[in-house]
């Protein structure tokens, strides 16, 4: 015990001393010799709170590289901030109408077009001159970009030693990592595909707020000139630990609103109001309360009220509950905007359900996952002595039981530095409208064009458009997302990673994992050194909306985490049966 704690003071003091400062700067492959090429894979499990995992990483150069010196791997943890948003004593003005001129001409035969325009748009210019000099205004704009390094630790690559000519082109080794009881912020996927960070205010109010955060492993090479190349070796994950909770929410009462036409900062609908259109609500209630396991289900209990008038015959036919995305922004600039956020979706091995199919994952899935989220409305009818009447009259449904799914990857709930990660129930009721609503304004223009009096109406083969189903939205923020776990213990040392007692995960030789498990959490601990994070301001002018992943590389960076799942863990399990196998046959003779 003395040898470990002392090998914890000198493991804390030396990985400290070497993560002072963390550079804040990508290092790129182009730092070498031009025509040396490095490519780098990780294979490793997911890190979690107080476990010491193990993984491989492989490295091949190609091309002249007898100046490569060596290698060591990295993993970093990075997040950030973006956003661009108009002056409030500078509000945008408003967007020059386009009109369409769809009379055909003899001119349209030699008309230029952009790619992907249609029609003849007829437009003021000197308006639109306007707005586009406002839009483009620089100084009416906040722009702002900061980055926050949580940890960046390295660790040199033994065993890589140079030959008589050079290091070793294709090299393998194993690595562990001790993962403190820190809990670090879930890993967000936002690889091509996944637009997860991009959270628009509007897609048309041109401002915007993204955030980034990324896992990445990394290898860097160093050269007898002194210089070094990082290449990326992949993106990883953190599975942060989250307590159930008896959370007995009380019952809510959901707005519902055309959708698009919610939120104190959505642009404004040109759409006419229908002052005599019903009020529908509706109460949500938790009975086994406001929490869910990824991968599984909740039931919420919905009661539908309607208040209108008795002489309007829309009705509500049909409910459904959804779980989505939920962003709290913690910047005191940014602390009042509401907006529509994308899917966010977690890291997560691809194929975890034939894992569990086959016994060879040990993640907890309480429930299990039905597909249907919508439910019938049973509504009463309003009463026979009223329906020729303009009273207003309230309404209610029986209470409906819908069971609400969450993905294996939905994100679990997190504070992090910028944001805090959330869900809330989405709610869609479909109503058949009364036949006095036009859900369709295009349409019912069109149709009055052509339906001058009434007397024409039996001239033309043309009926009028029935009015279509019409849905409304709203959204309660009360469920909360507990991560899938390894069944096991948690060490009641638990700390988050923005707490002044927060430690960062540290590498250790593959050989000590075994005795590293066989310690306690508590003495792990002291082996990880304290967190020194780092944070950087972009300068005017460098501010980027994306940075991590920008979508050059198509297939975007490969989530090691898959790859330990898909080929590690087969293999390790197939080795397990052939040891079981001779176990039993040695107990048989």
């Amino acid at each position: 015990m003395l040898h470990w704690l002392s090998l914890a003071l000198v493991l804390a003091t030396s990985v400290a001393a070497s993560t002072d400062s963390p550079s804040l700067e990508s290092k790129e492959p182009g730092d070498a010799p031009s025509q040396c090429q490095a490519r780098a894979w990780v294979r490793a499990p997911d890190m979690v709170p107080g476990e010491v995992i193990a993984g491989d990483v492989k490295i091949k150069l190609s091309g002249p590289c007898t100046d490569a010196e060596s290698y060591a791997l990295g993993l970093r943890y990075k997040e950030k901030l973006f956003w661009k948003l108009r002056r409030e004593d500078a509000p945008i003005p408003k967007m020059p109408k386009l009109t369409y001129n769809w009379t055909a001409s003899n001119n349209d035969l030699f008309r230029v077009r952009p790619f992907g325009s249609f029609g003849n748009p007829d437009y003021n210019e000197t308006e639109w001159r306007t707005y586009e000099n406002s839009v483009q205004n620089k100084d009416l704009w906040s722009v702002h970009e900061e980055e926050r390094i949580a940890f960046e630790i390295k660790t040199p690559l033994a065993g890589a030693g140079r030959t008589a000519d050079s290091l070793s082109r294709n090299f393998t080794t194993r690595f562990g990592i001790l993962v403190p009881n820190t809990n670090y912020p879930p890993g967000l996927d936002g690889r091509v595909g996944n637009d997860v960070y991009d959270f628009s205010l509007c897609s048309m109010s041109l401002q915007s707020i993204s955030s980034e955060s990324l896992y990445e492993y990394f290898v860097e090479i160093k050269f007898s000139n002194g210089t070094t190349s990082e290449i990326s070796a992949g993106i990883t994950a953190f599975t942060p630990f989250c307590l159930s909770t008896d959370n007995k929410a009380p019952s809510v009462n959901v707005s519902l609103a055309p959708p698009g036409h919610s939120g104190p900062n959505m642009e404004p609908s040109e759409s006419p109001v229908d002052r005599l259109r019903s009020n529908y609500t509706i109460e949500v209630s938790f009975p086994e309360g406001a929490y869910v396991y990824q991968n599984s289900s909740v039931n919420i209990t919905a009661t539908v009220h309607r208040t209108g008038y008795t002489n309007r015959t829309d009705i509500p036919v049909e409910i459904c509950a959804f779980s989505a995305s939920g962003i709290e922004w913690h910047s005191q600039e940014l602390r009042n905007r509401s907006q529509p956020f994308p899917p966010i979706m977690a890291l997560a091995p691809s194929v975890v359900h034939d894992m569990q199919h086959r016994g060879l994952s040990q993640i907890a899935t309480p429930h299990s996952v039905p597909h249907s989220p919508c439910r019938e409305v049973k509504f009463p009818t309003t009463p026979v002595h009223l329906t020729h009447e303009s009273h207003i009259f309230s309404a209610s449904s029986e209470p409906l039981s819908l069971s609400l799914n969450v993905n294996h990857n939905a994100v679990p709930d997190f504070s992090t530095y910028y944001q805090k990660l959330g869900h809330r129930v989405n709610l869609n009721l479909h109503i058949k409208p009364d036949l006095s609503e036009w859900d369709n304004e295009f349409e019912k223009t069109q149709w009055e064009k052509q339906i001058v009096d009434a007397d024409e109406f039996d001239w033309v083969p043309w009926t009028p458009p029935q009015p279509r189903h019409r849905f409304l939205s709203g959204h309660a923020n009360r469920l909360s997302v507990i991560p899938m776990q390894k069944q096991g213990p948690v060490s009641s040392t638990l700390v988050h990673y923005l707490s002044d007692k927060a430690r960062q995960p540290v590498f250790v030789d593959s050989s000590d994992i075994a005795d590293l498990r066989l310690m306690s959490p508590e003495e792990r601990d002291l082996i990880a050194p304290l967190t020194q994070p780092s944070i950087k301001v972009f300068a005017k002018g460098e501010e980027l909306q994306r940075r991590y992943l920008n979508g050059a590389d198509m297939r975007g960076p490969i989530y090691v985490g898959d790859t330990w799942v898909k080929k590690v863990l087969p293999m390790a399990a197939e080795g397990q049966r052939e040891r079981d196998a001779v176990e039993r046959l040695l107990v048989v003779q």
